[in-house]
């Protein structure tokens, strides 16, 4: 079934959903969004119009459509953290693969609470969307460390920041619908890449910052320790820095610092993956833009669900884990 097309439908048409539809757009025939759901009829008309899906005011309507004929084999799930948590059940419970947005939920009961709903539903295949883990770049620096061109590795050093004056009025920065701010938001992500490239972790320290009042934090520093050797080059006790921000300068740059040399990678600069060897000395290897990793990503949940295809994808458990570390500093 790998040349079939995957037909999906995405739940909630606000920013992010555009890239997900995007990704459909750039699959080659491989993935199309057939229906779109979402309360709000200006956006979910906008959303039809764009793919040529068909548009639903709920999940619930699209899948009486389903019931009744429309073929939908997986959702992509773009709402707010907050309200995930029915929808997930919804589409476990009428065996549709899920796709869900990260993070996993805004508060870790609800985490938890969706972890042990994809394991109960064990059949239906269910993944958090850590695009990250689909950048070539990413996929590159894992490999290098495994060849041992860094030597053993000592440091995980991720920033993702920039201003976003206008999240300080937005569901963004409300406690109640997003559970947390820049580090929730931007620091999940890292804290899936560490699992994902390093390992396991446990919190050393954390510091938060705050610059709209009666909101969630605008900065992040927080510091990791992996717990679990992870192959020849990747001890236990490998230190990890995140640096999460949302008032700041634009930053979003990955090293990883060995005791035999540093890979580091500039999203800003999306085909350099630089080796630097411990003189100093650096080395420029060209590497595939970041820009693939959301098109990839979709394609894989298509592979994985028609297919059992095994990949990089991140499962409920993984976002468990990004969760647990995240409730365990603040």
């Amino acid at each position: 079934m790998a040349d079939s097309v995957f037909k999906i439908g995405v739940v909630g048409t606000g920013g992010i959903s555009g890239a997900h539809i995007a990704a459909a757009k750039s699959s080659g025939g491989r993935v199309e969004v057939v229906a779109v759901a979402e309360p709000n009829a200006a956006s979910r008309e906008k959303a039809a119009a764009d793919t040529g899906a068909k548009a639903f005011a709920s999940i619930d309507e699209m899948f009486k459509a389903r019931a009744e004929g429309l073929e939908i084999h997986g959702v992509v799930i773009c709402t707010p953290p907050s309200v995930r948590l029915k929808l997930v059940e919804a589409a476990l419970k009428a065996k549709v693969a899920v796709l869900s947005e990260k993070p996993l939920a805004h508060v870790l009961k609800d985490a938890k609470k969706l972890a042990a709903l994809a394991a109960k539903h064990k059949k239906v295949p269910s993944f958090v969307a850590y695009c990250h883990r689909f950048a070539p770049a990413i996929n590159a620096m894992k490999e290098h460390v495994a060849a041992g061109k860094i030597g053993r590795l000592v440091r995980f050093e991720n920033v993702f920041a920039c201003d976003l004056p206008t999240h300080e009025t937005k569901w963004f920065s409300d406690p109640k619908k997003a559970g947390g701010g820049a580090y929730l938001d931007m620091g999940s992500h890292s804290l899936d890449l560490f699992h994902y490239l390093v390992g396991p972790a446990k919190v050393s320290g954390s510091v938060f910052s705050h610059k709209w009042k009666k909101r969630t934090e605008t900065a992040a520093t927080v510091l990791l320790e992996s717990t679990k050797k992870n192959g020849a080059n990747i001890p236990a006790g490998v230190a990890g820095t995140i640096i999460s921000g949302w008032a700041e300068t634009c930053r979003f740059t990955l090293a990883l610092v060995g005791d035999g040399g540093m890979l580091f990678y500039d999203y800003e600069k999306p085909s350099e993956l630089v080796f630097k060897d411990l003189s100093g000395k650096a080395e420029s290897l060209a590497i595939e833009s970041h820009d693939v990793r959301f098109t990839r990503q979709l394609v894989a949940f298509a592979d994985a669900v028609q297919n059992k295809a095994k990949n990089q994808l991140a499962t409920f458990a993984d976002g468990l884990a990004a969760a647990v570390l995240d409730a365990s500093c603040r």
